[in-house]
């Protein structure tokens, strides 16, 4: 019975590869130009689950390499690959390439598939080298050079990343000239620990003119203006922030408290974070806001006050341990034991709140990463306002 069973299952799995490949020919559609993550059906994937390995390694030895089946091994591959199973993935993509039909009639995109077999199994150097090969080809082009840049990002190769990005139309992709202005970034940061001030301008110029709306490039060159003690041109490089997304005005605060700290006017840094709370109000700007009135009034009562009105509106964490810092000049000894065990408790609360969360996967951390250590995209993550 079980023989008879996987016999059903060849015939049927045959009778599909038959009716993609068709499909292919009748439609004229080019999928090496667009490899896509969910290529194949589901109901292949549904057949697979249904049966044990075993089963489906028998499958495979038993099923003829033609143009009518090549579909359904390269769906098995892809199938293996997403189970984790690289081996037999690898070995029916390398299998196919020592077919002559498979080779002659789909090579580029073997190669493809088993290129992603040795990234999924971590042998950059080998799916490098494929990709190299297939970023030649006109169809494969764009596909192979990002995964290449993937490889780099990987091996933190920011600048030759860069180059290879720029093989491509950067004026069609915006994604591609935001990831190119991330590396321009990362090279600079590379300089400025450094102290290679020239460099970094020379690398943070160039970011801008592949991303204009950069915040990173922005607040990276009010660091590097301060480190040549610019304070003034740094306070007005971190307002272009305004323009380019008002959420990571609180990434400025530290440095805006930095820069009046230095030119010795506390008044200055008050009027600035009130025209961010203004423009984005958040968790943090209340805290530092309210820290910047006490600073600037000379005693705690005004600040207070502030804080309690916006407690009662927006409750949060960040904004209770602040309160409570401002109100321990009047508690008496004891009341001011308990406070400090309060805000030990907040303090450990705090820090495992999540303050950033990407819009494209929704993974959430406690740190700022300008590429999503989840789904790897650039320039998803952004700050939470009320965390």
């Amino acid at each position: 019975m079980d023989l008879v069973l996987e016999w059903l299952v060849i015939v049927v799995a045959i009778g599909i590869g038959w009716w993609l490949g068709r499909l292919q020919r009748k439609t004229q559609v080019h999928v090496e130009a667009a490899p896509r993550k969910h290529r194949y059906p589901k109901a292949f994937h549904y057949l697979f689950d249904a049966y044990d390995s075993p089963t489906l390694d028998s499958f495979i030895q038993t099923l003829p390499v033609n143009r009518d089946t090549i579909h359904l091994h390269l769906a098995l591959a892809n199938y293996f690959r997403r189970k984790g199973e690289i081996e037999k993935s690898t070995s029916i993509h390398q299998s196919l390439l020592s077919h002559p039909e498979a080779k002659s009639t789909f090579s580029d995109r073997i190669t493809f598939e088993l290129a992603q077999d040795y990234m999924a199994a971590g042998l950059y150097d080998r799916a490098e080298s494929l990709f190299l090969e297939l970023s030649l080809s006109r169809e494969w082009k764009e596909s192979a050079v990002d995964r290449l840049l993937e490889i780099y990002e990987h091996e933190k190769d920011w600048g030759i990343a860069r180059d290879k990005a720029l093989v491509l139309d950067l004026k069609r992709n915006r994604k591609t000239q935001v990831r190119v202005a991330h590396y321009c970034c990362e090279m600079a940061e590379r300089a400025l620990r450094r102290q290679d001030l020239g460099e970094a301008r020379h690398l943070l110029k160039e970011a801008l003119g592949y991303d204009r709306y950069s915040v990173r490039v922005s607040l990276l060159t009010a660091r590097l203006l301060m480190l040549q003690e610019a304070w003034d041109e740094a306070l007005t490089e971190l307002k272009r922030l305004e323009q380019q997304d008002a959420l990571f005005l609180v990434e400025a605060i530290p440095l805006i408290q930095e820069a009046c700290a230095k030119l010795s006017d506390p008044q200055k840094r008050l009027r600035i974070l009130q025209r961010i709370w203004g423009l984005q109000p958040s968790s943090r700007t209340m805290v530092a806001l309210a820290l910047a009135i006490a600073e600037a009034s000379g005693n705690n009562n005004e600040a207070i006050e502030f804080l309690l009105g916006q407690l009662d509106e927006h409750p949060t964490l960040g904004g209770v341990r602040a309160l409570l810092t401002l109100l321990m000049p009047f508690a008496e000894s004891e009341p001011q034991r308990w406070i400090q065990i309060i805000k030990g408790v907040l303090d450990s609360l705090l820090e495992k709140s999540q303050a950033y969360c990407c819009t494209q996967c929704g993974f959430a951390g406690r740190h700022l990463h300008w590429q999503c250590p989840s789904c790897k995209s650039w320039s998803t993550i952004k700050p939470v306002p009320w965390s």
